[in-house]
């Protein structure tokens, strides 16, 4: 039996780790405000591979060192079969996760791709139980169907509430862009499966290596710019919606280094958070970016939240802690 003491430090050292979600929630609702403020003049595809590049030349200026001043744990192992699960995350991720992810945060508002996007612990569950058999229990059925009804009501309800910040498509006097609700909830979905789909791969590829590593991190994100840099090349559309001014053009590439960067330290903490907490209770403590993201909607865009925009906010995010619980150790 362990003694008070060690029950203790393994307490302490939980808590600090769901301090460290926590926080990588907090980092990543302000990406989702950021990335909302580029795609009002930058094309999603663009944005997409541009935060990516940033995010990568992060990780390698910032992780490398730390892995070989040995001034952190994680090292450069690497399997080729850690590799191959990497690889197979990244291509979901980035070329389909992120693409919807991006087309709905620009047709949508903050508060509503946000909720829908968290469904992602969902997608983790169902990967999980197919991919490695973990169980699906009962708890995790009705979660499900809860956040399934917030689902629903959000796309009934969000034709009634306008984006105040729809961004333009063709120019600053063009048509504006107001994709349905129906196409919304569709990207925002299709974003929560990829995103649910790469914590199991990740998970796969630490056991193998029996811990995450920095060449890990790194790859992921490498693989990205790769996987993009065809759909860069052969681009039939310029790169922004509407021409810039000096100012405008120089605000729109801090908001891109500034994402590139934010997304470089939440990649860091989902790698290790994965490895100390598991992927279910990671993607659980995550989901609750939604809330940070509303807030800087709300703060930095001005985004009006409608009462029952919030209540289906609420149902969904309550159906997600539902169907996440009983997987939490």
């Amino acid at each position: 039996m362990r003694s008070d003491a060690e029950v203790g430090e393994i307490s302490g050292g939980f808590l600090v780790w769901v301090g460290v979600a926590f926080l990588a929630a907090a980092c990543w609702g302000l990406v989702v405000v950021l990335n909302k403020q580029v795609l009002e003049h930058v094309r999603p595809i663009p944005v997409n591979f541009f935060v990516l590049v940033v995010s990568t030349v992060s990780l390698v200026v910032v992780a490398v060192p730390l892995s070989l001043l040995h001034l952190w744990s994680l090292g450069f192992t690497m399997t080729w079969t850690a590799a191959g699960y990497i690889a197979i995350g990244s291509s979901v991720t980035w070329l389909i996760a992120f693409t919807a992810y991006y087309s709905a945060l620009r047709s949508g508002r903050v508060s509503v791709v946000g909720p829908l996007t968290c469904t992602d612990p969902l997608f983790t569950a169902g990967f999980a139980a197919l991919i490695v058999g973990t169980a699906i229990v009962g708890l995790t059925i009705a979660g499900l169907l809860v956040a399934l009804t917030g689902v629903v009501l959000i796309s009934r309800w969000m034709d009634d509430e306008p984006e105040p910040h729809a961004p333009a498509l063709e120019g600053a006097a063009g048509p504006r862009l107001h994709a349905s609700a129906r196409t919304v909830v569709a990207l925002s979905l299709v974003t929560a499966a990829g995103w649910g789909f790469s914590p199991v791969m990740i998970q796969l590829a630490e056991r193998s290596t029996h811990g995450a590593s920095t060449t890990m991190m790194v790859l992921g994100e490498a693989l990205g710019v790769v996987l993009l840099a065809p759909f860069m090349l052969v681009r039939r559309r310029p790169l922004l919606a509407a021409s810039l001014q000096a100012a405008e053009r120089r605000r729109v590439i801090g908001l891109l280094v500034a994402a590139g960067v934010l997304n470089a330290l939440f990649t860091v903490m989902w790698y290790v958070l994965i490895d100390q907490i598991g992927p279910v209770l990671t993607t659980l403590i995550v989901a609750t970016s939604p809330i940070f993201a509303i807030l800087g909607g709300i703060v930095l865009l001005r985004e009006r939240l409608g009462a029952r925009l919030v209540l289906g906010a609420a149902i969904t995010l309550t159906g997600v802690f539902l169907a996440t619980l009983p997987h939490v150790h």
